[in-house]
């Protein structure tokens, strides 16, 4: 009698620890053997290679096995409260003497103490592991933490949906069916109403949502949005799922502990004839089948709205009578599956008003949300603040740790309030005039005045009053853009978030993935990233903005820095593109350490060209800068024979500089050679840039021993060209 008074025993969460022991062993050996062989395969990886760059890893990306107790979570808890769907093994387990209580918070506590002794031992092994590699791995230790609380907090969610599934069914079938509607048909509903919201009305600028209650902090639904890309605009990544603000762990584990404490009420009062049966009540078997359809219907309902905001539902209608028709055959399947009673078809019958009558309401309800966000026109006086997160027209919301220079800066802009009264009035303005243009002449008008008549920049906003805080795609005039320039540069933090990267973690420097960039050390990358914020500092603003802009179709373009830097505790990889009209003075540098350490490559270059060795070769020599009379020219060659019989190598070689760096500016060549017998004590390649002179595109043996293409001429992107061309060489390598 003692023991029915206690709401916890020890012996039973040792004997439910116990039943789970197989799952929880094999759940173990995995994680264990992800945590030792991931480390260990990259120190193999790096240490064959003279010119290795120290790997900076999270949690997260050195041990992903540990992900297993997302999987394990679930199964161990359909396994101890299996007793629940069979109507013997229900009785038996209700006839202990213990209570209810006792039975569901001992075998719960079981479940989650396996997660928890998982998790600390996916850990520790992933420290340990890392240790030994330190040479070629650094792990963030400060993501650990985080990682393993998002795995927990996934995971008592998971437990406490799968609870609360398995006290209101009494199948297999319908214990699984339920436990993903519950934890994921709620915040689906909501994705796929803001984006179909979002798809209809172009001035929306994104569907993640603000507030606590925003998608992204739901942390098991953002993982599923994740694996399955079903956002690509609401911010949520891989990053932010396992190193998240404390609001989506304080969220999750709400949301979790609350359903925790519905399945504890409802297994009190469950009745053990309810094993077996797919719903414990004839009502409940309606409710579940009405809610099966609509996760159907909520995706027609939206297919419908967008169709009917653009005007083409009329030629569309048959599609969606077909549609609906596939909804009211799962209506009824669902009822034949789980009851195997023809007759309850006649008797479902009447539930197929209460799904159209929620189709309609739903419908209207999306209808009013439109008018209301169009209505949303506030006046420049109502506006206390607007943030310009994008600038280029590009979504602004990055998700991932790779950002380029304007990512990044989109990414700091977003939390800087602009408050200059000509930015609040452009703003103020020009989102009245797009909203007007789509009343008067809706998604045609809009279209044709924005995208493809009119000359215009698209910036996506941050609007701030009093009341609410909204965010909108605004198109302003192209003449326009100056003016807004000149306002967002009164703001000195706007400024220093362009003219001051974020400082780098140590050892984690090193220059972009291209020819003659293996040649420099990690050392000589973070000597020259300093010289790079340096030069930024006393760059003029407008050279700066407009070439960050331009990106990779800026011809003066030289090479990139890629670093690790960490914000909000979440590492991200900045690449900082180094411009020769920019940075002057980083150009020069980089030149230097190139020709410095390609010297002995170079040496290696004369003699191969002298002697009857078989080389496959690889030429990409490329014209000046758009200031050269040579911009845009481009020519291609490639060879397998002793180079000293190459006449395409030895035409090149004739023009070929090498006793000094590259200029700004002046053409070049990529060379890649490759023997398999190898050419250096290095390896068996060699890929090496070279100035060449100009005369080189003059000489008339160039246009038979090369492929030679003017780019400008022939109106040709230069810089995807030179990508093109890089991947070819890179495919030969």
């Amino acid at each position: 009698m003692k023991q029915k008074k206690m709401h916890f025993s020890l012996r039973l969460l040792w004997e439910g620890f116990q039943q789970c022991k197989m799952i929880g062993i094999f759940s173990a050996v995995i994680v264990v053997l992800g945590a030792v062989l991931e480390p260990v395969a990259q120190a193999i990886s790096l240490s064959s290679s003279p010119h290795y760059t120290k790997v900076v890893y999270e949690a997260w990306g050195i041990n992903v096995t540990l992900l297993v107790v997302l999987l394990a979570a679930p199964l161990m808890t359909l396994m101890l409260f299996h007793f629940l769907d069979n109507r013997a093994a229900s009785d038996l387990y209700h006839a202990l003497p213990h209570k209810r209580i006792t039975l569901y918070l001992s075998y719960a506590g079981a479940v989650l103490l396996w997660v928890v002794l998982l998790l600390v031992l996916g850990t520790l092994t992933s420290v340990i592991a890392c240790g030994f590699t330190h040479k070629y791995i650094t792990l963030l230790m400060d993501s650990l933490l985080p990682f393993a609380a998002s795995l927990f907090c996934m995971s008592f969610l998971m437990v406490a949906g799968m609870l609360v599934s398995m006290s209101i069914t009494g199948t297999v079938f319908t214990n699984l069916l339920f436990a993903g509607i519950l934890l994921f048909l709620p915040r689906l509903c909501v994705l796929a109403l803001q984006s179909s919201m979002v798809n209809a009305l172009p001035f929306l600028s994104d569907s993640a949502g603000t507030g606590f209650f925003r998608n992204a902090n739901n942390l098991l639904f953002s993982g599923v949005n994740v694996v399955f890309s079903m956002s690509e605009n609401d911010g949520t990544s891989i990053e932010t799922l396992f190193s998240p603000s404390w609001q989506a762990y304080l969220y999750t584990f709400l949301l979790g502990l609350l359903y925790f404490v519905i399945a504890a009420f409802l297994f009190r009062r469950r009745r053990s004839e309810a094993a077996g049966q797919s719903a414990p009540s004839r009502l409940l078997q309606h409710i579940y089948r009405i809610v099966v359809t609509m996760v159907i219907c909520i995706f027609i309902v939206c297919a419908m709205f967008s169709e009917m905001t653009a005007g083409i539902l009329r030629d569309e209608w048959f599609v969606f009578l077909v549609f609906y028709l596939v909804a009211a055959l799962v209506y009824f399947a669902y009822e034949l599956i789980t009851t195997k009673k023809w007759r309850n078809l006649l008797t479902a019958l009447p539930g197929l008003g209460i799904v159209a009558l929620l189709n309609v309401g739903i419908l209207l309800g999306m209808h009013a949300v439109e008018k209301h966000i169009v209505a949303q026109r506030p006046a420049m006086q109502e506006i206390e603040s607007v943030s310009f997160c994008s600038t280029d027209g590009t979504d602004y919301i990055s998700g991932g740790s790779y950002l380029n220079y304007r990512d990044y800066i989109n990414l700091m802009s977003r939390d800087i309030a602009i408050t200059d009264p000509t930015a609040v009035t452009l703003v103020s303005y020009y989102l009245d005039e797009n909203l007007k243009t789509w009343e008067e002449g809706g998604n045609d008008a809009y279209q044709s005045k924005y995208y493809t008549e009119g000359d215009y920049s698209s910036y996506h906003v941050i609007v701030r009053t009093k009341d609410q805080t909204l965010r909108r795609l605004i198109y302003v005039p192209a003449s326009e853009t100056e003016k807004l320039l000149n306002a967002l540069q009164t703001n000195a933090d706007y400024v220093d978030a362009w003219r001051n990267p974020p400082q780098e973690l140590e050892s984690t420097a090193t220059f972009g993935d291209q020819m003659g960039a293996c040649y420099l050390s990690t050392e000589q990358a973070e000597e020259l990233l300093q010289t790079y914020r340096e030069e930024l500092q006393s760059a003029d603003f407008e050279t700066l903005y407009q070439t960050v802009q331009n990106g990779t179709t800026d011809d003066t373009w030289v090479s990139d820095i890629d670093y690790t830097f960490r914000k909000n505790g979440r590492s991200y990889t900045l690449d900082c593109a180094i411009y020769q009209n920019l940075t002057p003075e980083t150009t020069k540098k980089f030149y230097e350490m190139l020709y410095a350490a390609q010297k002995d490559d170079l040496a290696v270059l004369s003699e191969l060209t002298k002697s009857e060795k078989n080389v496959s070769v690889n030429m990409n020599a490329y014209g000046g800068s758009s200031d050269s009379a040579y911009s845009g020219y481009y020519a291609y060659a490639s060879d397998y024979q002793p180079l000293n019989q190459s006449e395409s190598l030895q035409l090149l070689m004739q023009y070929a500089i090498l006793d000094r760096p590259m200029q700004a500016g002046e053409s070049y060549v990529e060379l890649y050679l490759w023997s398999e017998d190898g050419l250096t004590d290095r390896g068996n390649a060699i890929d090496l840039q070279i100035p060449i002179k100009d005369s080189f595109f003059d000489d008339p043996k160039t246009e038979n021993l090369f492929d030679v293409e003017n780019y400008n001429e022939d109106g040709y992107d230069v810089s995807d060209a030179e990508l093109d061309d890089y991947d070819a060489v890179e495919a030969v390598g």
